[in-house]
């Protein structure tokens, strides 16, 4: 199986970093002390590892090619991929999923970000938000697999830009994207009144989806005098793939009927009967209660049913399957003298149900629009392509247009560049499609494609308009296919030839290849016909062949979300997310994988936390990892007594669960690490988690053995919800600092190695991170950073924020406990963070953000030896101090 599809699993996930937190970024309002001149950073990370989602190439200047990612926002090659430059100045979010260039002004770009429409006209060295585009205004931004070509420039005139809003409009710019107007929106229908509206599917990526209502149940009613249940539907004619109703008895009992996906084909109002022979003892319930099982009743007591499921189960991310309900009815028993229907759940009275999975209820919201295109020979010729109306065509510039007789749901589509009547479409899994006569008519090119995907987009060379090029993918598998006839035959090719030495990730096939993973975006030179480049998951590929072959080219494109940085002697060694544990020999220009050195379900995952010891001159190394797939489901330790040459698993005396209650991100993350400095045989790790069902949960575990064996504490701090916040004082093992989050939040303190707890400071409930120096003086970082001077007593403000931004990122010099570095972040995926310094214990505060171009790192290690600051998050940096 490809590794790739197991490793790029992580990249939703990925997306909790930015999305997931209870707390919302504010700017930051304290005026600081400006710096002499702004900071200059070293990048001295790697590329690849990470969502490439969007490319496009200078229409004049030969090799320069724009890269957008999921988190990283955007990057530039100037010499045809070999190394990119990260450009993010002045970019409001750093997802940034769709790009365009203005072939008549060539260095003008557009990044479609998730905070708006973002606009530059010196290559992207300068970004500049267009006011209007942000989401609480015309909300014209990219999303994630919604903006696969979202924008387009006319190629005559620089003035005219089309862009899609994710509220199911393309509006049309005639000043450059000042000020816009409405050129196309698709028409929704209203739900009729009475009627209840359920989508299932093209809400999330879930594959399932369902709603629930309890139902208003007879009373003094026998149970013989009804045989059955039933509801008034009206479907949209689709073909569902398995569709289940569930109901729920005032015992607890639960029964599901048979498969009823045929109901969705009936496009007018009919009431839908089933009788005690369509349902049987639900399998879910039966294998949890086996003892209940055994006394159930053979048939359902209808007259004590009193809630009902109705779930559907399919590739629901990539269609939709529409339900209309009036109400639920129980059928009466003709043998009872009851014939008539009883309602127990009435729609038109109350409309409210609960709902889980890909599911959305209520009045139709406003389909994507995927993709804009404007005819490089025609310009009052626009296309678009969305997710209901499939291909819709202008012929004047966008004042009116033409849906085509296409399948309902268009990826992306193209004109012919030397003949606007020649128009290509990719519609997902139904493939790409030809018209040669402007859209009236249409080829399914498809058949030489082999297997089902999902296409993404289509382009068309320059030079040569019978060459064509597709990519696509279906999961975490990429795709793509050329021709050179037009679409009549197709040739794929999906390997790409790794960069070991720019990407490091060792995930792949075999040293020198990989599998093409995610495809999303082709673009195609306009100075050479045989260059192009793919943007994916994980590696991105170039050809200078026409596509005949592909080699992974996004060297300095920083990807890696750093979750640790250590040094040992001149050796310096971090841990990405979701790549793993790497070290560098020389101060980040080249890196090494230490592990995982391929995909295994016991490690591979998320990674956290590094303690890196020497012990007679060899570096002792203790990870701390989250594997996606481990089975139990469970945090892990990996260590390694010997540099790195060898690792093992450890998991003795650690959760075979993840806790799950009053956690920061729904299950329990072991992000919290820390050695006793007088031992350091002795570590603690912080997983966050209250004890349920019987469960132990998180809090802080100790080793006494370099992480061979774990114990969970027998006594816990107040609060079990943390985040970074978890020191050993160096005067004294047995005190140790636990900062926690929300209720019970603030510095938990022991003076007992954990016998006993005491809340110390509350004042701050959101507290991330601590760190005490080798004097015992503490400091907490929170929505401000605290001081204490007398081991936890009494806390000083240092800081004067005023908008509860949180500070994550905390160093203090170990020569000099007045200078201190702290990084504020946002949760979202803005670019509103920053780094400062204080060389004076926080009397004053100086900006020290420079050019990091993702502006928000949540890791800060300074090295004594080197006199360098490190940061890490999306990217590592460094910069001398």
């Amino acid at each position: 199986m490809n590794p790739s599809f197991h490793i790029s699993a992580r990249q939703a996930r990925r997306l909790a970093i930015s999305l997931s937190m209870v707390l919302t970024g504010l700017f930051i309002t304290q005026v600081c002390q400006a710096a002499p001149e702004a900071a200059q950073w070293e990048q001295c990370g790697w590329g690849g590892g990470g969502f490439y989602v969007s490319a496009a190439m200078h229409p004049t200047k030969d090799g320069v090619i724009y890269l957008g990612g999921d988190v990283n926002g955007v990057s530039r090659s100037d010499d045809h991929g070999r190394t990119f430059k990260m450009i993010n100045n002045g970019i409001v979010d750093y997802g940034v999923f769709s790009l365009a260039v203005d072939k008549s002004s060539p260095d003008t770009v557009y990044a479609a970000t998730a905070g708006g429409l973002c606009k530059s006209t010196d290559r992207g060295e300068h970004w500049r938000l267009l006011p209007l585009t942000v989401p609480g205004k015309l909300h014209i931004t990219g999303e994630r697999n919604r903006s696969i070509r979202s924008v387009a420039v006319s190629p005559t005139d620089s003035n005219v830009v089309y862009a899609a809003s994710q509220t199911g409009k393309l509006y049309k710019s005639m000043d450059g994207g000042e000020t816009w107007t409405v050129s196309y929106e698709d028409a929704i229908d209203k739900v009729e009144p009475g009627a209840l509206r359920v989508q299932y599917g093209k809400v999330d990526g879930q594959f399932y989806g369902g709603m629930w209502t309890m139902l208003k149940t007879p009373v003094n009613q026998k149970p013989e005098q009804f045989i059955g249940i039933g509801f008034s539907f009206k479907g949209d004619g689709s073909k569902a793939d398995r569709t289940f109703m569930t109901i729920t008895t005032a015992d607890g009992l639960k029964y599901t009927s048979r498969n009823i996906s045929e109901i969705f084909t009936h496009i007018e109002w009919k009431d839908v009967m089933l009788k005690t022979a369509d349902f049987t003892v639900d399998p879910d319930y039966a294998k949890n209660n086996p003892d209940k099982v055994a006394k159930l009743p053979a048939n359902p007591q209808w007259s004590s049913v009193n809630r009902i499921d109705f779930t559907l189960v399919g590739p629901l991310p990539t269609s939709a399957n529409i339900a209309l309900f009036k109400r639920f009815f129980l059928i009466g028993s003709a043998a009872a003298g009851k014939q008539d229907l009883v309602t127990v759940r009435d729609f038109a009275a109350d409309p409210v149900v609960q709902s889980y999975g890909n599911i959305r209820t209520g009045q139709p919201t406003p389909g994507a629009i995927y993709s804009v295109a404007v005819s490089q020979k025609d310009p009052t010729l626009v296309i678009t392509a969305t997710s209901d109306s499939g291909l819709v065509l202008s012929q004047d510039a966008g004042k009116s247009w033409k849906a085509l007789k296409t399948p309902k749901r268009a990826s992306s589509a193209m004109f012919s560049p030397d003949n606007p009547s020649v128009i290509y479409g990719t519609f997902f899994n139904e493939g790409v499609w030809k018209s040669t006569d402007r859209g009236n008519s249409w080829v399914d090119l498809s058949a030489g494609l082999g297997e089902k995907f999902d296409a993404w987009e289509v382009a068309v060379s320059p030079a040569n308009p019978l060459d064509i090029h597709l990519v696509g993918s279906r999961g975490w598998t990429g795709f793509y296919y050329r021709s050179h006839d037009g679409g009549k035959t197709w040739k794929s090719n999906t390997v790409v030839a790794v960069d070991v030495e720019g990407d490091p990730t060792l995930n792949r096939d075999s040293d020198t290849k990989t599998a093409l993973s995610s495809s999303t975006n082709i673009a195609l030179s306009h100075t050479n016909p045989k260059e192009l480049y793919i943007s994916a998951n994980w590696r991105s590929a170039y050809s200078e062949d026409g596509g005949i072959t592909l080699t992974e080219r996004d060297r300095g494109a920083d990807m890696s979300c750093i979750s640790d940085i250590r040094f040992s002697g001149n050796r310096t060694y971090t841990v990405a997310m979701d790549e793993g544990v790497f070290v560098s020999e020389n101060s980040g220009k080249q890196w090494r994988q230490l592990w995982p050195l391929k995909y295994t379900t016991d490690m591979s995952g998320h990674c956290w936390r590094l303690s890196i010891t020497s012990i007679n001159s060899v570096d002792h190394i203790v990870s701390t990892f989250s594997p996606w797939e481990n089975s139990p489901k469970s945090n892990v330790v990996v260590l390694s007594d010997d540099g790195g040459k060898t690792h093992q698993i450890i998991k003795s005396g650690l959760p075979n669960y993840m806790p799950i209650a009053n956690t920061m991100w729904g299950e329990g993350y072991m992000r919290a690490l820390a050695v006793d400095p007088a031992n350091p045989q002795i570590l603690y790790a912080g997983i966050d988690g209250d004890p349920e069902d019987g469960k132990t949960g998180g809090g802080i575990f100790k080793t006494e053995d370099g992480g061979h064996n774990w114990k969970q504490l027998p006594h816990q701090p107040g609060s079990r919800r943390m985040y970074y916040g978890l020191a050993v004082d160096p005067t004294d093992s047995k005190r140790i600092y636990w900062t926690a989050c929300g209720n019970n939040g603030g510095i938990w303190i022991t003076e007992d190695g954990g016998e006993s707890w005491k809340n110390v400071f509350s004042n701050d409930a959101w507290l991330w991170n601590v760190v005490v120096t080798k004097t015992g003086v503490a400091y907490a970082a929170g929505s401000n950073i605290w001081k204490s001077i007398d081991h936890g007593k009494s806390w000083t403000q240092l800081t004067k924020f005023t908008d509860g931004r949180p500070i994550v990122g905390l160093e203090v010099d170990p020569r000099d406990p007045k200078t201190v570095w702290i990084s504020v972040v946002s949760w979202d995926g803005s670019s509103n963070g920053a780094v400062f310094k204080t060389t004076d214990d926080g009397v004053t505060w100086q900006d020290i953000t420079g050019n990091i171009p993702c502006k928000k790192p949540q890791i800060l290690r300074f090295n004594p030896v080197t006199n360098e600051l490190w940061a890490g998050n999306v990217g590592l940096y460094k910069i001398k101090q």
